[in-house]
C-alpha cells in the first residue's frame, strides 16, 4: 500500500510490501514529483512491478538474495527435481561463494570472464558451461522477466575449450578392469558383511553394460528378464536430503539392454548371495521393494558410499583412482575398440544422439579410422 506526503514543493511516495521469500516487510520510496497525481501514478506503476515480479531494486538486489528467490520461486516449480537439485548445488557451491555479496548491477564482464577462466583450471569444459548456463539464465530472467536489469553483462562469455577431449575421458584398460573386478571376488578384511559379493555384481554390471550409477542403484529384480535388463528409472540421492526415484536422464535413456552370458551368471549368483547374506547376518534385512542392490537395512545404496568404496579398491590395487562413472566410459571404449558399430554403442549407453557418442569418444573413433585405413592400404 502506498502512502504520500508533500516535502517542500514536491511530493514523495512510500511503498511498504512483504518479501516473497522471508516474509519481512521492505520499503521503496521516491520523491521529486511536482504533483500528488504524478506521485500516485508512479507509485501505482511500481506496485504493479512488485506484485508481478517480486523485485523492485533496479539492480541493487544482492546476487545472493536474487538467486535465493529465483531458485525457490521460479525454478523449483518448473523443472524436474533432479534438475533443480543440480542447479541449486551449482549455485550454492560455485556461484554464491564468489558472487553472493555483489549487487546485480555490479556484475562486471571482465571480472566474470576471469572467474570463468579460473573455473576451467579446476573443472572440465562441460561443467563450466553448465555453471555459466545457470548464471546466464538467471541474469536473463532479471532482464526479461523481472525488469531489474537492462542488459546481460555476461552475454557471449567465452568458456575455454577442451584442448584434448581424450583427457576428460577416464577409463580402465581391459587388464586394469579385470584386476579391479577380480579384487572384489575375495572377502575384504575388516568388512562388516564379508560374505556379501554385492559390489562385485554391481560394478560388473556397470562395466559390462555401460549403465549409469543412478540407473544401476534404482534397479529391481523384476527389471531383469532372462538376458535382458530394462532401464526406466534412476536413483537421485541429493546431498542432505531424501533419495527418490526419477525418470531417466533423457528420453533415449529409457532402454532395454542385452546382457552377455558372464553378466547373467554374475547376477544370478548375486541373487542367491543376497539371500544368504540376509540369513547369515542378524541385522541384515531383505529389501521390501525387491532392490537388486541395497544397504543392510533394505534401503537404496548411497551413491557417495559406492563412490568411496570404488576409490578404496582402486588405491588398494594400485590402480588409477577413478569413479564408478569410469566403468561406463570403459564399456564404451572397449566396445568401440572391439569393432562395435557406433550406433549400437550410442543406443546401449542411452545417449541422446550418435553425435554425443562420437564427440565423447572422438579419440577412439579416430584410432579406429586410422587402423581401418592402414588395413585398406595393405589390402590395395
Amino acid at each position: 500500500m502506498a502512502s504520500f506526503r508533500k516535502r517542500g514543493d514536491t511530493w514523495e511516495y512510500r511503498i511498504r510490501y512483504p518479501d516473497r521469500i522471508s516474509g519481512k516487510y521492505k520499503e521503496k520510496t521516491k520523491s521529486g514529483f511536482r504533483t500528488k497525481k504524478e506521485a500516485q501514478l508512479a507509485a501505482a506503476d511500481e506496485e504493479l512491478k512488485i506484485n508481478q515480479f517480486g523485485f523492485a531494486e533496479n539492480g541493487d538486489e544482492s546476487i545472493n538474495k536474487y538467486f535465493e528467490s529465483w531458485l525457490e520461486v521460479f525454478k523449483r516449480p518448473n523443472v524436474k527435481p533432479i534438475t533443480y537439485t543440480l542447479q541449486e548445488r551449482n549455485v550454492r557451491l560455485n556461484i554464491l561463494p564468489r558472487w553472493g555479496k555483489y549487487r546485480l548491477k555490479d556484475l562486471s564482464r571482465t571480472e566474470y570472464q576471469k572467474w570463468i577462466n579460473e573455473l576451467r583450471e579446476k573443472y572440465s569444459e562441460g561443467t563450466v558451461r553448465r555453471i555459466h548456463s545457470i548464471f546466464s539464465s538467471a541474469i536473463n530472467d532479471a532482464i526479461h522477466e523481472f525488469q531489474i536489469l537492462r542488459e546481460n553483462p555476461i552475454k557471449r562469455i567465452k568458456v575455454p575449450k577442451q584442448v584434448d577431449k581424450a583427457e576428460s575421458i577416464q577409463c580402465f584398460t581391459v587388464s586394469q578392469l579385470n584386476k579391479f573386478l577380480n579384487a572384489l571376488t575375495f572377502p575384504q578384511k575388516n568388512a562388516k558383511y564379508q560374505h556379501s559379493r554385492q559390489y562385485y555384481a554391481l560394478f560388473t554390471l556397470i562395466a559390462r553394460t555401460g549403465i549409469r550409477i543412478g540407473e544401476a542403484l534404482a534397479l529391481r529384480w523384476d527389471d531383469l528378464d532372462g538376458d535382458r535388463i530394462t532401464i526406466n528409472k534412476t536413483l537421485v540421492y541429493p546431498l542432505n536430503s531424501q533419495p527418490y526415484i526419477s525418470t531417466p536422464k533423457t528420453k533415449t535413456s529409457g532402454r532395454t539392454i542385452k546382457l552377455d552370458e558372464h553378466t547373467v551368471k554374475v547376477l544370478k549368483k548375486h541373487k542367491v548371495n543376497q539371500k544368504e547374506v540376509v540369513l547369515r547376518y542378524e541385522n541384515y534385512q531383505a529389501s521390501k521393494d525387491g532392490l537388486m542392490f541395497h544397504q543392510h537395512d533394505g534401503r537404496w545404496l548411497r551413491t557417495n558410499v559406492v563412490r568411496d568404496y570404488f576409490k578404496e579398491v582402486c588405491k588398494r590395487e594400485d590402480l588409477p583412482v577413478l569413479s564408478p562413472h569410469a566403468l561406463r566410459h570403459s564399456h564404451a571404449v572397449h566396445l568401440l575398440e572391439a569393432g562395435a558399430n557406433i550406433k549400437y554403442v550410442s543406443e546401449r549407453l542411452g545417449h541422446a544422439s550418435i553425435k554425443v557418442t562420437a564427440d565423447t569418444y572422438l579419440h577412439v573413433t579416430r584410432k579406429i579410422e586410422d587402423d581401418a585405413l592402414d588395413l585398406y592400404s595393405k589390402y590395395v
